[in-house]
C-alpha cells in the first residue's frame, strides 16, 4: 500500500469529533416537514426561499447521493422524503446508527427547537463510541434569564442588577458543570460580529434590558437582539471563560460567522468584525464557526495569527458546491495551522444531515489532499 493509499484510508475512516451539532428530533417529529423540512438539510433558506433550494447544485447533489445512506434510487427530493418516510416508519435507530457512522463523539447545542420535539443530549450516547457533551447558547441562557427577573420583577427593584447577578451565576454554574463543555454565540444573526470589546455602563445597559422587556411577555419570551445586551453577553462569557482558564478549566467560545439565514447582516458576519474582541480577550479560546464562508481567507487569516483562535470548517458541507467546498478546504490551508483546523456537522434534527456533511468533508478532503500533484508545502 502507497503513502497515498495509507492517507486516502485514514481520511475516509478515522473517526470524527462533531464539535458542534444539535440534537436529533424523537420519531414523532422526525416527519412533521411543516416544521422540519427535509430540504433544510441542504440549504440554509426557509420561508418562501426554502422553494427554490431544491434547484440549487448543493440540493440537486444531496439528493443523489442519498440513494447511498437508503440504498434505493433517489432522483430528486419527493424520492428522498419517501426514503426518509420508510427509515423513519420501520427502524429510524437504524437510519440514526448509520448516519452516524465514523463519529466518534457529538457535542449538542441543544437550544435550537422545544424540548418536546427533540431527544436529549445524554439519548445520542447509544450511537456513539464516547458520551455526549453539552455546548450552551450564552443567548438563549440570556432568555431564560430575563424570563425569570420578569416573573419575579417587584416595583423599586433594579432589573439591571438582578438579570446581571442571575446570569453570571449561571454562567459560573455551567463553568463548572462537566457536562458542558463550551459555549457558542450566535450574535452573528442577532447584532452582527462587530462586538464592542469594551462593555457600556450600567445605565446603558439597564436601558437596554428594559427595552428588551418591554418588546416581550412571559408567555410569548424575550428575544436578546439588542446590541448593548448583546455584547455584554459575550464579554462575560469571554471573562469567565478567561478566569477558569488560569485555574486549568478550558472551555472555548464558539461564533456562528459567515454563512446563515437571512437574519444575519452579511456585512457584520465577517469574522474579522471579531478581531478586537479576540486582541481584548487573548487567554479566551475562540472558535469559528462555518468557515466563515464566504470570509474564508479572512477567518483562516485570524487563526493564524492569534493563538486562541480555532477555524472550524463545518456548515458549508453540505450547503455549498462541491468546487465551493474544495476551495474552503485550500484557503483555510493557505494561512491556518492545521493544529486549529476543527471540524464540525453543524447537523440538526434529522439524521442525513450528518451522514451527508460527513460524506461530503471526506470527500473533498480526499480529493484535495491526495491529488497526485499535491503537497501541503506547495501551498506556501
Amino acid at each position: 500500500m502507497n503513502d497515498l493509499s495509507l492517507l486516502r484510508h485514514l481520511i475516509q475512516n478515522h473517526p470524527l469529533i462533531d464539535h458542534h451539532a444539535h440534537n436529533l428530533l424523537n420519531p414523532e417529529s422526525a416527519t412533521d416537514y411543516d416544521n422540519y423540512p427535509l430540504e433544510a438539510i441542504a440549504t440554509s433558506a426557509d420561508g418562501r426561499a426554502l422553494e427554490n433550494a431544491r434547484t440549487t447544485l448543493p440540493s440537486l447533489r444531496a439528493a443523489s447521493q442519498f440513494s447511498e445512506l437508503y440504498g434505493r434510487p433517489c432522483a430528486d427530493w419527493n424520492d428522498v422524503q419517501s426514503a426518509h418516510d420508510e427509515s423513519v416508519r420501520e427502524d429510524y435507530s437504524n437510519l440514526i446508527q448509520k448516519s452516524l457512522s465514523g463519529t466518534h463523539a457529538l457535542l449538542l447545542d441543544d437550544y435550537l427547537s422545544d424540548d418536546e420535539d427533540i431527544e436529549s443530549s445524554s439519548w445520542h450516547d447509544s450511537f456513539t463510541a464516547s458520551p455526549t457533551k453539552r455546548i450552551v447558547q450564552i443567548e438563549a441562557m440570556a432568555e431564560s434569564t430575563i424570563l425569570q427577573v420578569s416573573n419575579s420583577r417587584k416595583n423599586g427593584e433594579s432589573v439591571w442588577n438582578n438579570f446581571r447577578q442571575r446570569f453570571q451565576d449561571a454562567l459560573a454554574t455551567a463553568m463548572e458543570d462537566a457536562n458542558i463543555v463550551g459555549f457558542v454565540s450566535e450574535i452573528c444573526c442577532r447584532t452582527g460580529l462587530d462586538v464592542d470589546p469594551y462593555s457600556s455602563d450600567d445605565t446603558t445597559l439597564g436601558g437596554s434590558l428594559i427595552r428588551i422587556l418591554d418588546s416581550g411577555t412571559t408567555k410569548s419570551g424575550f428575544a436578546v437582539d439588542d446590541k448593548e445586551i448583546c455584547d455584554w453577553i459575550v464579554q462575560q462569557t469571554l471573562k469567565a471563560i478567561s478566569f477558569k482558564k488560569r485555574a486549568g478549566i478550558v472551555k472555548p467560545l464558539l461564533f456562528h460567522t459567515g454563512l446563515g439565514d437571512n437574519r444575519i447582516n452579511l456585512l457584520r458576519a465577517n469574522p474579522a468584525c471579531l478581531q478586537p474582541l479576540i486582541a481584548q480577550y487573548p487567554v479566551a479560546d475562540i472558535v469559528l464557526l462555518n468557515a466563515g464562508y464566504p470570509y474564508t481567507r479572512e477567518a483562516g487569516y485570524l487563526a493564524a495569527t492569534y493563538p486562541n483562535v480555532y477555524l472550524d470548517l463545518g456548515k458549508v458541507f453540505p450547503m455549498v458546491s462541491r468546487e465551493a467546498q474544495m476551495k474552503v478546504l485550500r484557503e483555510s490551508l493557505e494561512l491556518a495551522p492545521t493544529s486549529r483546523l476543527l471540524w464540525s456537522t453543524g447537523g440538526r434534527f434529522h439524521p442525513e444531515t450528518f451522514w451527508l456533511a460527513n460524506r461530503q468533508f471526506r470527500q473533498a478532503l480526499e480529493t484535495v489532499s491526495c491529488k497526485p500533484t499535491f503537497d501541503i508545502r506547495s501551498l506556501s
